[in-house]
């Protein structure tokens, strides 16, 4: 708690949006592309795009692996911060009375680029888990949900992921529209370690998976 208060403290107000898009190819095997368009001062600032396309393993019931990139452009001070990543991710998820645990374990290799700086390179872990409440019964047509969510991100150096980078904590609602669509939309709160201070965002997320 000491290291947290002598740490000088910094808020942005932000909005988060983003499609998932879904192409299942087999029983076993789906493709998914992901784009993000994130904004400062809610929508007043752009801060962020993102493109993720990956493919989806399906392991059993309960779990499944996928990997992909990212390429990410971050709106800083003198120009843009670019960043590309290559991911391995382990999902899960199981029924835990009328409720859903579920979680990630997500590992990335990551590229970044400043304007008039050379290319840095780093790794990262990173730990979701949440649980996922129904508010609706499970016939219904129009499901809905309440969900609950922390993540936890560590930088690995040496192959150990001993540095704390940053951690997210988000609860919303999911509401099914239609067999192809299903929203998210919720409060998101973002802790990051700067060199000397602490970033913190309080985000408004939205995503909106399609199943194509």
């Amino acid at each position: 708690m000491f290291y947290f208060q002598i740490k000088a403290q910094e808020r942005q107000d932000n909005a988060w949006k983003a499609l998932f898009s879904d192409y299942t190819l087999t029983s076993s095997k789906t493709i998914r592309l992901e784009s993000h368009v994130r904004t400062k001062k809610f929508f007043a600032e752009k801060d962020q795009y993102l493109i993720r396309p990956s493919i989806i393993f399906k392991l059993n019931q309960y779990s499944n692996f996928s990997s992909g990139v990212s390429f990410l452009s971050t709106n800083v001070a003198g120009g843009r911060l670019i960043e590309n990543n290559i991911w391995q991710q382990f999902s899960f998820s199981f029924p835990v009375k009328q409720s859903k645990y579920f979680g990630w374990v997500r590992l990335e290799q990551r590229w970044k680029k400043r304007k008039n700086i050379s290319k840095e390179f780093g790794s990262r872990i990173r730990f979701r888990a949440g649980f996922q409440l129904p508010l609706t019964s499970e016939t219904s047509s129009l499901s809905s949900s309440f969900i609950v969510f922390n993540e936890v991100f560590l930088l690995i150096e040496k192959s150990f992921p001993y540095q704390y980078n940053q951690n997210w904590t988000f609860f919303g609602f999911q509401q099914k529209i239609s067999n192809k669509l299903n929203l998210l939309s919720g409060f998101q709160r973002n802790s990051i370690v700067k060199e000397n201070s602490f970033l913190h965002k309080n985000i408004w997320s939205t995503v909106l998976f399609y199943k194509l």
